[in-house]
């Protein structure tokens, strides 16, 4: 191989590696789906099969905003940690997020002008205040946070059942199915992401090995 060819085929390999990197500040969460999955898992059978009391309806509103936190950390800080690059949004990428978070803004919007409208006196005004207020932060959560499909289906769902627990209801075994499939789905990607992350790892201390 030429000297020229050589140097054409390190470019070639570096820009895989950061493309590959890239990824791990967007669509790639590695762990932090896991955890979503997982978080994911226990909302929807803990709400189901157990008798919820105060506590653990706090709990179980609270997993939402726990996984987004987590998962941004692990993002910027596990996975990223080697420097910061951005993975560029495709074109049919943005437009999906578009239209799932327009759909997820209209549903939000009429549920809580219902609510506001009609009143309940069903239930305390904190647990209407909490219904409403988890209902209203979908859309901006699910556009800031909820990047992939997978993280969109798992992502909506813990809101919408941090919303309901907190307004007294749940989610009954079989109702929502699209949440424990998507759970269990994320989890799956997730491990498979990090695999590929500590490969990544790898080749990317081979590159650094190979410059010094």
């Amino acid at each position: 191989m030429t000297v020229r060819g050589a140097v054409v085929a390190d470019l070639d390999r570096l820009s895989e590696l950061t493309r590959h990197y890239a990824r791990y500040s967007r669509s790639a969460a590695g762990l932090g789906s896991v955890l979503g999955g997982v978080c994911g898992l226990v909302s929807y059978f803990v709400g189901a099969l157990v008798p919820l009391t105060l506590w653990s309806r706090l709990v179980l509103a609270a997993l939402p905003l726990v996984w987004i936190v987590a998962k941004e950390l692990l993002q910027r800080r596990y996975y990223q940690r080697y420097g910061r690059v951005e993975e560029l949004e495709g074109a049919g990428e943005r437009r999906l997020r578009v239209f799932l978070t327009g759909f997820v803004a209209v549903v939000s919007a009429v549920v809580v002008g219902f609510v506001l409208l009609r009143g309940s006196s069903a239930v305390a005004w904190w647990e209407a205040a909490g219904y409403v207020a988890f209902v209203a932060a979908t859309p901006f959560l699910t556009w800031w946070f909820l990047r992939t499909p997978l993280e969109f289906i798992v992502g909506v769902f813990l809101l919408a059942q941090a919303a309901v627990v907190l307004g007294g209801g749940s989610y009954a075994l079989g109702e929502q199915l699209q949440a424990p499939i998507g759970s269990a789905a994320l989890v799956l990607v997730g491990l498979k992401e990090h695999w590929s992350y500590r490969r990544l790892e790898r080749r990317l201390g081979e590159v650094g090995g190979g410059g010094r």
